[in-house]
């Protein structure tokens, strides 16, 4: 039997499930999750999301001939059925490696889409981590560089602010997964030509002085800024450290993000020690593949004092924004804030007795008896 029969057979039974939970009058996030997952399960696109975007991925890892290749379409069919993980999630993940119970500590993608509806349900406050100026503002006293709204600041204020620059960063004022950045060399192009550039895309834009990155994260990967991102949770005033993970580029890459081709190398929050790193395309690396720097068995510089600023940087957000993803600049004399986001993606689990997704339906129940 083909796989894709099977299509069909999930769509039915999530929409009998669906509808005997609708008779139900039980309003907990237990109820909630179940009607948010099944109603997705009976709109998700098969044919698009296996037939295309996963055999896109295991193509490119030469996993995509043979019985093998088939066994794993069905795995990762079964993945997304009782875990909503998506191709992404699978591989990065390594579920193909790893055992059901597992698998199921994981927070898939569409568990994450879930936490964000619940733990940061107020959409006025959201925007501060999603519009880059609103953060910069908010958050002004972790940032610890020049920046403006280049629509808002005429062309003398501009090469006033930024004269003693050598480099600015243009960034998309509301933007994901490293896109829609450009870094101007001040010596090459004139600040006229720089304002006049990145006004003229005619979309809210804000422009930074680029943050030279000095230490050992420097040296890892020059091009780019290595951050660390760190997320927080906090419920009734008390702010726990979720999860925690390195992100650097590769050669010749000015962004960090795994989107863009960046490594992403989990670290035990509560030590700094960091783990093996991967993106969508490698595994298990232990030295960037470019620098050759040593990274796994590493541990990160002046650990607590990141995770402290972290604590306090999310004691400023608005009442509703409950859990953020923090990306933190290392150097060497200096840890700043770049910016905060929403909806973190959680890295994988490397020990099997961690158990993220427990731990985040605990939270949940703390959170409806607050």
């Amino acid at each position: 039997m083909r796989i894709e029969n099977l299509y069909p057979v999930f769509r039915y039974i999530a929409s009998k499930q669906l509808g005997h939970l609708l008779k139900k009058d039980a309003s907990n996030w237990k109820r909630q999750w179940s009607e948010f997952f099944l109603t997705d399960l009976i709109n998700f696109q098969y044919e698009d999301i296996i037939a295309v975007d996963f055999r896109e991925k295991q193509k490119a890892r030469g996993m995509d001939k043979g019985l093998k290749a088939s066994f794993q379409r069905l795995d990762y069919m079964l993945s997304w059925v009782f875990l909503g993980a998506m191709p992404e999630d699978y591989f990065s993940m390594v579920f193909n490696k790893k055992g059901w119970i597992w698998r199921n500590h994981h927070i898939t993608r569409e568990r994450l889409r879930f936490l964000k509806r619940k733990f940061n349900s107020n959409q006025e406050s959201l925007a501060l981590l999603d519009d880059k100026a609103k953060f910069c503002t908010n958050w002004e006293t972790y940032i610890h560089r020049k920046w403006c709204v280049i629509d808002e600041i005429s062309l003398e204020e501009f090469e006033e602010k930024f004269k003693d620059a050598d480099r600015l960063i243009a960034k998309r004022g509301i933007g994901k997964g490293g896109k829609g950045i450009a870094v101007f060399d001040t010596s090459e192009m004139g600040y006229k030509e720089i304002y006049e550039e990145v006004l003229s895309q005619n979309e809210p834009y804000i422009v930074e002085e680029y943050h030279e990155q000095t230490g050992w994260l420097h040296k890892v990967n020059p091009s780019s800024l290595n951050t660390i991102r760190v997320c927080t949770l906090s419920i009734n005033g008390k702010t726990d450290v979720v999860f925690a993970y390195l992100r650097v580029g590769v050669k010749g890459a000015i962004v960090d993000n795994i989107h863009s081709g960046g490594i992403r190398f989990p670290i035990d929050h509560h030590t700094g020690k960091i783990h093996k790193g991967m993106n969508y395309q490698i595994f298990d690396v232990e030295k960037h593949p470019d620098s050759g720097v040593q990274l796994y068995g590493e541990t990160i510089p002046r650990w607590e004092e990141i995770l402290e600023l972290c604590r306090e940087a999310h004691e400023l957000a608005p009442d509703g924004l409950h859990l953020i993803g923090w990306d933190v600049c290392l150097d060497e004399d200096d840890i700043s804030l770049i910016e905060g986001n929403g909806g973190p993606g959680f890295p994988p689990i490397e020990n099997p007795h961690e158990n993220w997704w427990g731990n985040m339906k605990n939270y949940l129940s703390q959170l409806e008896s607050s």
